[in-house]
């Protein structure tokens, strides 16, 4: 999960410079991880929460925001997993 949540910051600072390109990119990897993920049998009971994650990578990249979430938003929430990683 801390990996994708470097790649949702990046998506988000890419999609505020407009730099579409990067932002794309960023986007194929965390659609990378997400499927991974979605394939672990322990992640199984998060399913929906990681469903919500990537309908919001691709509501960043969309023209019409359908979610306002922000930048802040997002490092909030991946702020745990980033710290449970640094601690290992």
């Amino acid at each position: 999960m801390a990996n994708l949540g470097s790649e949702m910051s990046q998506i988000f600072s890419y999609a505020e410079k407009s730099d579409l390109k990067l932002a794309e990119s960023a986007a194929s990897r965390a659609l990378r991880i997400i499927s991974e993920l979605i394939s672990h049998p322990e992640m199984k009971q998060r399913t929906g929460e990681i469903e919500i994650l990537k309908d919001i990578i691709e509501d960043v990249l969309a023209k019409n925001h359908q979610f306002k979430v922000s930048k802040a938003e997002m490092e909030e929430y991946f702020m745990p997993f980033a710290l449970r990683l640094m601690s290992v």
